[in-house]
């Protein structure tokens, strides 16, 4: 039921958009058909509703198209997602289960966590990371995770090679509000 209360949510914010961003190609097609009369500007903004409607409509649907893209996927309802990098992506479920994905079927629970342009840094969570260790870090080109036992052996590498302290980590929903509220969330999907 949530999935459905927030697809119903973001296919009325895509219109409320499409409306906006047609209004503004449609006035500045008009402004550029008056300065350049000779122009394809000028012949289309003769049949201005037609004009409006149809770019309106193609806005529409790639922003639609867009919310389901790598860069527009926030998730739907009890679930959301936040780009790491390399097509890469941190998921939460419920409000409090992050995972990250290697492959398909191949998940960890994490919990706090750090990114930068080629590496996701987190602590793992315990009871789902099958003994693996307690820190890991996620090469995004390789898509491979270096686990390590304990935080002293996580220290000791991210001291080697400058890597984020545990203290530096973050939980999801500080990240999913970072990249997602702002500009991204009064103007896209």
């Amino acid at each position: 039921m949530e999935v459905l209360f927030h697809f119903v949510f973001e296919l009325i914010k895509i219109s409320i958009l499409g409306v906006i961003y047609a209004t503004l190609t449609f006035i500045t097609i008009l402004i550029i058909g008056k300065f350049k009369p000779e122009s394809w500007f000028a012949r289309v903004s003769k049949k201005k509703f037609k004009l409006w409607f149809l770019s309106g409509l193609l806005i529409s649907i790639g922003l639609f198209a867009f919310m389901f893209s790598y860069w527009g996927d926030h998730g739907l309802g009890d679930s959301a997602r936040v780009p790491v990098g390399y097509f890469q992506v941190v998921k939460e479920i419920n409000g409090n289960d992050a995972y990250i994905e290697k492959e398909k079927y191949n998940q960890l629970g994490i919990k706090n966590f750090a990114f930068d342009n080629h590496n996701l840094y987190a602590e793992t969570q315990r009871e789902f990371n099958g003994e693996k260790g307690d820190y890991v870090i996620w090469n995004l080109r390789t898509d491979e995770w270096s686990f390590y036992k304990t935080k002293e052996d996580y220290l000791i590498e991210a001291e080697k090679n400058n890597y984020p302290k545990p203290a530096e980590f973050e939980e999801f929903f500080e990240h999913y509000k970072r990249h997602w509220n702002g500009w991204r969330f009064w103007l896209l999907p």
